[in-house]
């Protein structure tokens, strides 16, 4: 029935069409959101019966997995958030039922070689080991305390909560089973500049609180949650004391500039802002 044929005055009119549409506009975010986490729930299976034949998952990483699953703090784990190069993230839960990050590190040889440039040089990391399922083990613990300086220093990062060889389980970041996106996804970010701003207090902080340099920021290791940026894959960060520091800080400085002029805002000088950062 057409609303010209009732007798509504226009006030009413325009509220019962604005109630209409908040009521159409949160049925369309529930079906996003219903076909974003499908999409997910689709990769589950195939997760699983990729798992054997994955690098992710050898005889030692199935091993610990079933210990944890069997002794805690894990109950179970789901599907797959991000497949990288170096670790794959899955959604699981701990024995509370809440959703937690499971990040577990390939053993893979040709990833073991690009890592030992972030820990030699690294005064916490007095033996390299040359056997590289140790390598990868360490470059996990070393994920793990850096997101413990980092957290320390009420940094935007996952609290990490659990390291075993090379599974680390930390925060999760998103809404129940939809993780958060990362930066790099997000066409047009909301209030760019305030992002930009804490994203470059974020490097200064790390650097003068946590005493770390992140070594590999950009865009697609920074979290866009609540609007606000969350930082992860933190597992190259370095002392600021390692030879190569100062070079890794230029790098991240320049990724987060050239990002953030692209999206079109008025930069500060960037080598005003790097000295800045030094400057203890």
């Amino acid at each position: 029935m057409e609303n010209n044929e009732f007798s509504v005055d226009d006030d009413l009119d325009e509220e019962l069409n604005n109630k209409s549409n908040e009521k159409m506009d949160s049925n369309i975010d529930d079906l996003e959101k219903k076909k974003i986490d499908n999409k997910r729930i689709k990769k589950i299976d195939k997760t699983k019966k990729r798992a054997v034949i994955e690098s992710v998952f050898d005889e030692r990483t199935v091993f610990q997995l079933n210990k944890i699953l069997t002794n805690g703090p894990l109950e179970k784990i789901e599907g797959i958030i991000s497949a990288g190069k170096e670790a794959n993230v899955y959604l699981a839960y701990d024995q509370e039922s809440k959703e937690v990050a499971v990040k577990i590190y390939k053993i893979d040889s040709n990833t073991s070689k690009w890592m030992r440039n972030y820990i030699i040089g690294d005064p916490r990391f007095k033996k390299i080991p040359h056997n590289v399922t140790k390598i990868i083990n360490l470059w996990a613990s070393k994920e793990y305390k850096n997101l413990k300086r980092a957290f320390k220093a009420d940094l935007s990062v996952p609290e990490p909560f659990y390291i075993k060889n090379n599974i680390l389980i930390m925060e999760y970041i998103g809404f129940e089973t939809i993780p958060a996106p990362l930066l790099k996804d997000i066409k047009n970010p909301k209030d760019k500049i305030l992002l930009f701003n804490e994203i470059l207090m974020f490097i200064k902080r790390l650097y003068q609180k946590a005493k770390l340099v992140h070594g590999d920021l950009s865009e697609f290791n920074i979290l866009y949650h609540n609007q606000k940026p969350v930082i992860i894959d933190i597992s190259q960060a370095v002392s600021i004391q390692h030879p190569k520091a100062e070079v890794y800080l230029v790098r991240d400085i320049k990724n987060i500039f050239n990002y953030f002029e692209k999206l079109g805002i008025e930069m500060p000088d960037p080598r005003k802002f790097y000295y800045d950062v030094i400057n203890l």
